[in-house]
């Protein structure tokens, strides 16, 4: 046995596995390795594999290493692993996760693997790695992003190993040779298709939208709301978390600082930037009109606007009214815009914002102006969003052939 400090001060434990304890337990390897952040944790660890062995040895038996492992896959993510991952004690991070991820993370394993894993135990799992290898590559065949579900996995039987309900994570290594076959395809078609509408395709949508404003089709906050998330390139839950107070008309800025999760609560914008952006002067002549709109229908309702006022909000079916829009807000608006004018691309908010940039980089902008519109981090994001060709000019070319002519003249 050995305890080696690490560079980074932790220290790795290092045991060796008698030659029947090997076979016992039907490990392959044949030492146990894991990192600790203090010598203590180590020195206890070494102390209780060590007495681990000797009653393997004793009793010629794995039940020493495993006696926890028979519980059911599901029963350990709802009863364990569930409330560690909420306190983010799960993850590489440790940050607590919000609201709204915590719900897609349920979703993602009531929907996937629950179904995949849920009714065997974890020690079953971790013995038969070839079948959680071939349920994993089944299910990459038709979930794009599997990627997600491989790292939960882990994280449960990492959970399962600190915790010692296994001697250790044998499923580790087997998923990484999942692929992400369904992903791969989708992005190949939407190469294909392109994620973004041409500039005719994004003209005739807005014809359509001016044309239904005109004939009071399109009531004005929906087509601010179009106009507004359209011109900025932002995201759409970043438009819907707009307020008054945002808008600086005699500068000609809107501030975006925070966004709507899809329980409709506020959140700082994502990478947590704060962001002002100068809008043209059309934008600003709209937003005027609204606001003073807007007032004038509050008032109706005995609702004083307000400098905390959110640009766009609804009534909802319980009757209640100035509710912020919910998430989906936008994608009905474009939906029932594409009913009365079939003609025109399908088109989402999300692909309006590929748009966006894409026209953007056609027209002459860089790719670190574009980046930053978005408010990327890393402009290789970025570049996802520009749907076109790099576009190589003469002038390269002109330095060739004057290297060229250089040398000639040397003769």
């Amino acid at each position: 046995m050995a305890i080696t400090k690490l560079k980074n001060n932790h220290y790795k434990l290092e045991v060796f596995y008698p030659k029947e304890v090997r076979q016992i337990l039907g490990v392959t390897t044949e030492r146990y390795r894991k990192t600790f952040r203090t010598k203590k944790e180590a020195e206890q660890a070494e102390k209780d594999l060590s007495q681990k062995i000797q009653r393997v040895l004793n009793e010629k038996s794995a039940r020493s290493f495993e006696l926890n492992g028979h519980i059911k896959f599901k029963e350990f993510y709802e009863t364990v692993w569930l409330d560690m991952y909420i306190a983010g004690s799960t993850g590489r991070s440790r940050q607590i996760p919000t609201a709204t991820t915590i719900s897609n993370t349920k979703d993602v394993f009531r929907l996937h693997i629950l179904p995949m894993f849920g009714e065997y135990s974890i020690k079953f799992l971790n013995d038969n790695k070839d079948f959680v290898l071939r349920a994993l590559m089944k299910k990459s065949q038709t979930y794009a992003n599997i990627k997600i579900i491989k790292s939960y996995v882990n994280q449960i039987f990492d959970i399962a190993e600190l915790l010692e309900y296994i001697e250790y994570n044998r499923i580790e290594k087997v998923i990484r040779y999942v692929g992400d076959p369904k992903k791969q395809q989708l992005k190949a078609e939407r190469q294909l298709n392109g994620e973004a509408l041409t500039a005719e395709e994004l003209i005739a949508w807005l014809d359509a939208a001016n044309e239904d404003y005109s004939k009071g089709l399109l009531i004005m906050q929906d087509y601010v709301l179009l106009m507004l998330t359209l011109n900025l390139g932002d995201r759409k839950s970043e438009s819907y978390a707009l307020q008054w107070k945002h808008i600086d008309f005699e500068n000609g800025y809107v501030s975006l600082i925070q966004s709507k999760d899809k329980f409709g609560n506020l959140k700082s914008t994502k990478g947590r930037k704060a962001t002002k952006f100068k809008i043209p002067t059309f934008l600003i002549k709209l937003l005027k009109e609204w606001k003073q709109k807007q007032k004038e229908e509050l008032l109706q309702l005995g609702i004083k606007q307000t400098k905390e006022q959110f640009l766009f909000t609804y009534a909802n079916r319980s009757g209640e009214v100035n509710i912020p829009v919910h998430v989906d807000y936008l994608n009905y608006r474009l939906k029932s815009i594409r009913r009365r004018h079939e003609e025109l691309t399908q088109t989402n908010p999300h692909k309006l914002r590929h748009t966006f940039s894409t026209l953007a980089r056609e027209g002459g902008a860089t790719m670190a102006q574009i980046s930053q519109a978005l408010t990327h981090s890393d402009i290789k994001t970025t570049e996802i969003y520009v749907n076109t060709p790099n576009v190589v000019d003469l002038s390269t070319y002109e330095k060739f052939e004057k290297r060229l002519d250089e040398a000639r003249q040397a003769k």
